[in-house]
């Protein structure tokens, strides 16, 4: 483990506030990647040793997005021979996030962009979170939509801020983005800042009202939202949820948002560390599977690289095209016909 944090810079002010700035010095965005976790290792070290010398933490990023989430690289490359050093990777994580959200301080995440499954996850794990005003801002975990479980906490956190049924419908199942707006009702963040100087405002500004922090889980007396699976309300509706999920996908394959069901209804009946165990596990099976592979390709790479026009004939000039002839008006070639017509473009059938 290296005992230099290359991914997250360090800077405390004269009031004892340290800002966590999240940047990669070799990626365009802030992915979970082996760098980070060593980073992130080495500052939740660094925060436990110094914690009486601090009154509160801002973890921003200095890059356009906040923080991308898993490397899909490292993720679609695991085997079942390397699956237990992915498990221990996304356990490393969590303790570290830990670490972070029981530190007695208060901790806020200022979201000056994109923060999507692992960035969310961090986000999750401060005890107050903040969003820019921006188009560019996006909060939630869309694991689901490639194949894959949030696995930094998630699961398990979510469950705890929103109930069992809540998580799943908000956040896990649809894999849902939200903007500032659409997050701040649904709950997914506390406040809106309507420029940077102000997002980082608006966290001292919580520091300075709530000096000792904790999350409401950490809390005594919490009881989960809904209650647990043992609650005779929550229990009576919690075996149509399968059913439900069965019809949404009408009996295909599709491991992850079953796995997402049965981590979210598991957690809930065990402590936090034992959860995290729990929905490591499930995300493991995951990243081991064919068919997470399968999405990741397809969903991630490959579309990325069809937007970018990488199937584009090389050495042809682009050019605007004013008519297009439609051959066959059946049910593809109508489909076909109506996209080009919404893009104001003549069409003959």
């Amino acid at each position: 483990m290296s005992t230099e944090s290359t991914t997250i810079r360090w800077e405390q002010d004269d009031t004892g506030i340290v800002t966590l700035v999240l940047d990669d010095p070799d990626q365009s965005a802030n992915t979970m990647n082996a760098a980070f976790i060593d980073s992130l290792d080495t500052v939740a070290a660094r925060l436990a040793e110094h914690r009486d010398d601090i009154r509160g933490v801002i973890v921003t990023s200095a890059k356009k997005s906040f923080f991308a989430g898993g490397d899909l690289r490292d993720l679609i490359s695991v085997t079942p021979e390397t699956a237990r050093r992915s498990f221990d990777a996304g356990m490393r994580v969590k303790r570290s996030l830990r670490v972070l959200e029981t530190l007695g301080k208060p901790v806020v995440a200022a979201i000056n962009g994109a923060a999507l499954g692992g960035g969310y996850e961090i986000a999750l794990a401060c005890h107050h979170r903040v969003v820019l005003d921006t188009p560019a801002a996006r909060v939630g975990l869309p694991e689901v939509t490639l194949g894959l479980l949030p696995g930094g906490g998630g699961v398990t956190r979510t469950v705890r801020m929103f109930g069992v049924t809540e998580a799943l419908r908000k956040v896990l199942l649809e894999g849902t983005q939200y903007g500032p707006a659409r997050a701040l009702e649904a709950g997914l963040v506390d406040e809106i800042a309507g420029d940077s100087d102000q997002l980082l405002d608006r966290a001292r500004a919580f520091i300075d009202a709530n000096p000792e922090s904790a999350q409401p889980w950490d809390r005594p007396g919490y009881r989960i939202p809904g209650g647990t699976p043992s609650t005779p309300k929550l229990a009576a509706r919690l075996p149509a949820l399968p059913a439900l999920l069965k019809r949404k996908t009408g009996g295909a394959p599709a491991p992850a948002p079953r796995n997402i069901l049965a981590a979210a209804v598991e957690s809930a009946q065990v402590d936090l560390d034992t959860a995290f165990v729990v929905e490591a596990r499930y995300l493991t099976e995951l990243v081991t599977g064919q068919i997470t592979k399968n999405m990741i390709q397809a969903f991630f790479f490959d579309l990325q690289a069809v937007n970018s026009g990488a199937n584009r004939p090389q050495g042809v000039e682009p050019r605007e095209v004013t008519r297009v002839a439609v051959l066959g008006a059946g049910m593809m070639g109508a489909g076909i016909a109506y996209s080009c017509a919404r893009a104001g473009i003549d069409v003959v059938l």
